[in-house]
């Protein structure tokens, strides 16, 4: 892609010894951040990926699993301190280049935070980092990881919702448009309960495949269907679900 290299930010490590002082620098193709508070303070990183040498990869590795910090510069904007806190996780793996006698190595890191909003983690957690702020991207997450029974015409209900109550907010994102959900599974099933009783929100009528049009980048795979049971009971209650998934 022409100039896609301007869409890179940097990341950038230094570890100072007793007597050397290793500096390392390599680009970085997607950041997920929550801002400092305040101007001196420290950023909240749940996710970048970067690209650099055998070396370099293997540096931050290590620097990850030990709650570094590092300095993070995005396109247009001042650089930054961050870290992804303690119990991080990474993943290495390799990209072949057409032209070069060696593939880049390539890291992806995730706070623990991260990891848990994947599917029945941690269903008490009252804060769900997303990837990014479509409407219907984030009422599929949200479900997957409470349980909620939902449908996807009720994403863009769901989101006004999220920001009447200040329950949403953007984070800094490279390569993503990502967002901070807050609330737990008792306080969003007291949102469904209520809007269907306020027939705000209505289930559709009959039972089948509920089909998600969530982009393939945002799944990680090709379209997304989704085969839910019966949401089931009154308008005042809402009952368990089962959901399958196929891709």
């Amino acid at each position: 892609m022409k100039n896609a290299h301007e869409r890179f930010g940097s990341l950038e490590f230094t570890k100072r010894a007793k007597d050397t002082t290793t500096r390392i620098r390599v680009h970085m193709d997607r950041l997920i951040a929550e801002p400092a508070k305040d101007d001196r303070g420290t950023a909240t990183a749940h996710l970048f990926s970067v690209l650099g040498s055998d070396a370099e990869i293997a540096a931050l590795w290590a620097a990850v699993t030990e709650g570094a910090f590092f300095q993070l510069q995005l396109p247009g904007r001042g650089a930054f301190t961050a870290s992804l806190g303690l119990e991080a996780q990474c993943f290495r793996g390799s990209v072949t280049i057409q032209g070069r006698n060696r593939p880049v190595r390539h890291l992806v890191a995730l706070s623990a935070e991260l990891l848990k909003t994947r599917t029945g983690a941690d269903r008490e957690g009252k804060r769900t980092v997303l990837f990014d702020n479509d409407p219907t991207f984030v009422l599929y997450r949200v479900a997957r990881r409470f349980g909620l029974p939902v449908v996807p015409e009720w994403a863009s209900w769901f989101m006004r919702e999220l920001e009447r109550r200040k329950a949403i907010e953007p984070l800094l994102g490279l390569g993503c448009s990502p967002v901070l959900v807050k609330g737990n599974k008792a306080r969003f099933l007291g949102w469904i309960g209520k809007a269907l009783k306020q027939r705000t929100i209505v289930i559709p009528e009959g039972v089948g495949t509920v089909r998600w049009n969530l982009p393939s980048d945002l799944i990680g795979g090709p379209a997304l269907r989704a085969t839910e049971a019966p949401i089931g009971g009154s308008d005042s209650h809402v009952g368990r679900d089962r959901l399958s998934v196929s891709r």
